[in-house]
């Protein structure tokens, strides 16, 4: 389709019309320059236009080996301070980590404490029960129910509650 007499003349007056408040604006060169770019689309060269020796006295020491080589250096060092230190644990570490669980079975804790004290009420006895069923994880407890046919599914005190009615 060819453009008419009336849409030309109308785009070229928008263009000179457009120019003229444009012509002000500081121009990169980017899209008014009429010479290609010997770097199209790279980055614009710097000149320097003061002095840039440094100050007399300063000594800039580099390290000449490879960033990615470096970097896997101090990965593998500390690979290695981490995985002695894992052989002769040290106090922090160790004390960043859970102690081991003590109670073996929530059965055994009861009868243990029945034997111990044989003389002690029943209903002191039910709140030690519950208290060593609380100490057990949800892991333990569900194994328990699972043990006794029970549904192991519930929230810990639901799981403790099904505990407590079948020993009860």
């Amino acid at each position: 389709m060819e453009d008419s007499p009336s849409r030309t003349y109308y785009s070229n007056s928008m263009a000179t019309g457009a120019s003229k408040f444009l012509s002000n604006l500081p121009s990169r060169g980017f899209l008014s320059s009429t010479v290609l770019s010997s770097n199209p689309g790279g980055m614009r060269v710097y000149i320097c236009d003061h002095d840039t020796l440094p100050p007399e006295g300063q000594q800039i020491k580099t390290n000449q080996t490879n960033i990615l080589i470096r970097s896997l250096q101090i990965k593998k060092q500390k690979g290695d301070s981490s995985s002695k230190d894992m052989k002769g644990v040290t106090v922090s570490e160790g004390s960043r980590k859970r102690p081991p669980e003590r109670v073996q079975d929530g059965r055994a804790s009861a009868k243990r404490s029945n034997s111990q004290t044989g003389h002690r009420q029943e209903g002191f006895d039910s709140q030690v029960v519950d208290r060593d069923f609380y100490s057990l994880t949800v892991e333990r407890l569900r194994a328990l129910l699972k043990e006794r046919g029970l549904s192991p599914r519930g929230k810990k005190d639901e799981l403790v509650a099904r505990l407590r009615n079948v020993n009860g």
